[in-house]
C-alpha cells in the first residue's frame, strides 16, 4: 500500500478509526507506536511530542483576523489559481460534505471553500481563514505535514494528534512555484470520516499540478509581455540554466515539450517522457531500445542524456537515469483527474494528445492510453457538456461515437443540437 495513502478503498473505516484511536491513546501514555500506525504519522507525532504540543486540547490557533488573511490571500501569488480552485469545487460538492482550503507556506489557511453544512462544522474546528496548521501549531494534520515534509499526503482519524479533529479526514500536496521549485504553500481537500477515500490524495495532488500549471502560465504570458521569448534547446545546446529538482512537464498537446520554461528538442521531449513514465529508472541499455528499437546503442542513449542534463543539472540522475524527484507532468495531472472521476477538470488538463507524432513505442501505449481513459470516461458519464467539450477538443472533434452520442444527450430545444448535428454530418459523411 501506499505509505502517503491512509486507507483502502475497501477497508472498513469505521474499525480502522477505532483501532487508530487506540493506538493513539496507548501513544500518549507512553506505549511503543504499534504496527497499526504509519512511519510517516510515528515520526511526525514525534515531532509533536517534542514540540510539547497537546493533543487533548490542542486546536489551530487564530493567528490572523480573517480581514488580514483575505488580504495576505489576495497578495499570495496562489491568489492567481483562484479561479481553477472555484471551479474544482463544482466537484468536490457533488461528492458532499468537503471543503478545499489552500494554507501559505507557515501553515496558515487563507482560502476556504466547499459545502455549506461542512463550513460551519469546520469553523468549529479552527478550518477557517488566519488559522495556522503548520505540524508546530496544530499537531500531525494534512496541510502541516505536507508542508513539514514537502510531500502529499492523507492524514485519517486518530491519525491527526490533535484529539479534537479525530473526526476528519484531510488530504494535502504541497503547492511550488514552477519557475524555482520554491515552496508557496499547500491544497488540502477535508471532510468527515464518511468521505475518506484513497483517490483524495489522488485528487488534490492532481489538482497542485493543474494551480502550478496556471501559475506557469502567468509567468509564460509575463515574460512575453516583456518579450522574453521561451527558450528553445536543440541537440546542439552546449549550456542552460538547471532548473530545480521536481521539474514541470508539458507535453500535451505539442510535439516538443516544455520543461520549467525550456522548450525541449523532439528527441529531449522523448526521452523527459519516458523518465517520467519510468520514475524507478532505465539503463542506457533500455533507453537505447525504447528510443531506436533492438539496434539501438547505448553509447548513442548515453550521449543524448548527457546533453539533457545540460539542461535539467541536478534534476537528472544516472545508474540508472531518472529524475531526481517526482515531476510535475500534465500528462500524468490528466490521467489522475480522469481516474479520479474529476472529468471537468480532466477536460481542463488535456488540450491534446501526448506528443502527438513521437513514434516512440512506450510514449505512443502511453499517449493512447490516455487517450482512452479520457474518452471512455466521457463516454460513461453521459454527460451532454462533457460530451460537447470532447467533440471540440482537439481529440475528440474526429469522434463519431462520441458525437452521436452528444446528438443523443441534447434535447430538442438545447442551441448547441443544431451545431451538434452538422457535425455528426460531416463526421458521419467522411466515414
Amino acid at each position: 500500500m501506499n505509505p502517503w495513502v491512509a486507507i483502502s478503498s475497501t477497508g472498513d473505516r469505521r474499525g480502522r478509526a477505532l483501532r487508530l484511536a487506540r493506538a493513539h491513546d496507548a501513544v500518549l501514555s507512553g506505549a511503543p507506536a504499534p504496527p497499526e500506525l504509519r512511519g510517516v504519522i510515528v515520526d511526525s507525532w514525534r515531532r509533536c511530542t517534542a514540540a510539547g504540543f497537546d493533543a487533548q486540547r490542542g486546536l489551530a490557533p487564530l493567528a490572523l483576523g480573517g480581514e488580514e488573511a483575505e488580504d495576505r490571500w489576495l497578495r499570495s501569488p496562489l491568489s492567481a489559481a483562484e479561479g481553477v480552485l472555484r471551479e474544482l469545487l463544482g466537484d468536490v460538492r457533488s461528492e458532499g460534505q468537503q471543503v478545499l482550503l489552500v494554507c501559505d507556506t507557515d501553515g496558515t489557511l487563507l482560502w476556504i471553500d466547499g459545502d455549506e453544512r461542512m463550513l460551519d462544522d469546520a469553523m468549529a474546528v479552527h478550518l477557517q481563514r488566519g488559522a495556522r496548521w503548520s505540524e508546530a501549531a496544530a499537531g500531525t494534520n494534512a496541510m502541516g505535514t505536507a508542508l513539514a515534509l514537502d510531500h502529499s499526503l492523507q492524514v485519517f482519524s486518530a491519525e491527526h494528534f490533535a484529539t479534537p479533529v479525530h473526526g476528519w479526514t484531510c488530504s494535502a500536496a504541497p503547492l511550488h512555484d514552477p519557475a524555482s521549485g520554491e515552496l508557496l504553500g499547500v491544497l488540502d481537500l477535508s471532510g468527515p470520516l464518511q468521505t475518506a477515500h484513497p483517490h483524495s490524495l489522488a485528487l488534490v495532488t492532481a489538482a497542485a499540478r493543474m494551480v502550478e500549471g496556471v501559475l506557469a502560465a502567468g509567468s509564460a504570458q509575463r515574460a512575453a509581455s516583456r518579450r522574453e521569448p521561451v527558450r528553445s534547446f536543440t541537440l546542439a545546446t552546449t549550456a542552460a540554466p538547471a532548473p530545480e529538482p521536481g521539474v514541470r512537464i508539458e507535453a500535451l498537446g505539442r510535439d516538443r515539450a516544455v520543461v520549467s520554461g525550456v522548450e525541449l528538442s523532439r528527441r529531449h521531449s522523448e526521452l523527459m517522457v519516458l523518465l517520467a513514465l519510468r520514475p524507478e529508472g532505465m539503463s542506457a541499455e533500455e533507453v537505447a531500445i525504447a528510443l531506436y528499437g533492438d539496434f539501438g546503442k547505448p553509447v548513442t542513449a548515453r550521449a543524448e542524456l548527457s546533453r539533457l542534463r545540460r539542461v535539467l543539472g541536478a534534476a537528472l540522475l544516472a545508474e540508472p537515469y531518472r529524475l531526481a524527484a517526482t515531476p510535475r507532468a500534465d500528462f500524468l495531472a490528466a490521467e489522475e483527474l480522469a481516474g479520479a472521476g474529476v472529468l471537468g477538470a480532466a477536460l481542463d488538463a488535456y488540450p491534446g494528445p501526448l506528443l502527438p507524432r513521437s513514434e516512440v513505442p512506450l510514449v505512443v501505449e502511453a499517449r493512447e492510453a490516455l487517450d482512452h481513459r479520457m474518452r471512455s470516461a466521457v463516454l460513461r458519464s453521459g454527460d451532454p457538456t462533457l460530451l460537447d467539450r470532447w467533440v471540440h477538443s482537439a481529440a475528440g472533434r474526429d469522434d463519431l461515437e462520441a458525437c452521436r452520442r452528444l446528438v443523443g444527450a441534447l434535447g430538442g430545444e438545447d442551441d448547441r443540437r443544431a451545431g451538434a448535428l452538422s457535425h455528426l454530418r460531416r463526421l458521419a459523411g467522411g466515414a
